[in-house]
This record gives structure tokens, C-alpha cells and sequence, in this order.
């Protein structure tokens, strides 16, 4: 064997006898649909969160809206986090910190399965908020009388 046939093998062919390398691979091919899961789980629950709803809602008319990149002391600092941002998410999905995060949410989506785990959703879980009243308009009548005539 000649110094030219080690350096022509690829690193494919390396790790294709592996056992940590079919190891990873069989914890990924476990934990792929729990991790889908688990990623369908944490959107519901955001979106359904008060806090989520409470930054996503409508503003009021009265409501003035100032958008903070034209200010000058916090537009810089959201202009840097852009770059920053833009300039690392290309490198995030093939990070093992992604990879490391993934097997994290996979632990903790089979936690949730668990009373302990099902005893932190219910302490996270937004509450539910009673519907409310409906306010008289200016004529004192409700809304829904305001179409009839007399």
C-alpha cells in the first residue's frame, strides 16, 4: 500500500465501520419523529402562550408605535444583531449545538409524557381567560342592536 491510497480515501469510507458513528445514527433516526413532534408541540404552545398573543395582537388606534431600528440608541444594537444573526444561521444547522439541542428537545418531549412532566405543562400553560362582556356602544344599545330599526 503506497502513502497515495491512505489520502485517497474518503472520510465516508472511514466511518462507514463506525460504531459511534451507527450509534449517532441510530439515536437520529429514533429521536427524528419525536423531535417533529416535540417541535409542533413548543409551536402550539407558544402561539397559544399570553405572552406571544400579547406581543402578536393588533395595536390599539390610541397606541403610538415607534419602530426602535430608527432610533439611534437601539437601532445600532439591533442593526449588529441582524449581521450577527444572518452571518451564523447558515453555520446553526449543521452545529452540533443544533445537534445537542435536538437530543435535548427529544429528552424532554419524552418527558413531557411523565406526570412530572405533565405536572410543568400545566404550571406553564397560560390561563384560560373568561370571554368578554359585551360593552354598550355610544347609543347605550350592544353591538348586536345596532342593526335593528325601529
Amino acid at each position: 500500500m503506497s502513502a497515495h491510497d491512505s489520502d485517497t480515501t474518503t472520510s465516508s469510507d472511514l466511518l462507514a465501520g463506525s460504531t459511534i458513528v451507527a450509534i449517532l445514527r441510530s439515536i437520529q433516526e429514533t429521536f427524528s419523529p419525536r423531535l417533529s413532534t416535540l417541535g409542533s408541540w413548543a409551536g402550539r404552545v407558544i402561539r397559544s402562550s399570553l405572552l406571544y398573543r400579547w406581543f402578536t395582537m393588533e395595536p390599539e388606534p390610541e397606541v403610538i408605535v415607534i419602530d426602535l431600528r430608527r432610533t439611534r440608541t437601539v437601532g445600532p444594537f439591533i442593526a449588529i444583531l441582524d449581521r450577527i444573526v444572518e452571518t451564523l444561521a447558515p453555520y446553526v444547522d449543521n452545529s452540533q449545538l443544533k445537534t445537542g439541542l435536538d437530543v435535548l428537545a427529544a429528552w424532554i418531549s419524552t418527558l413531557a409524557g411523565t406526570r412530572v412532566g405533565e405536572l410543568i405543562v400545566a404550571l406553564l400553560e397560560p390561563p384560560t381567560t373568561p370571554d368578554q362582556p359585551e360593552e354598550p356602544n355610544r347609543t347605550g344599545n350592544s353591538n348586536n342592536d345596532c342593526d335593528r330599526l325601529e
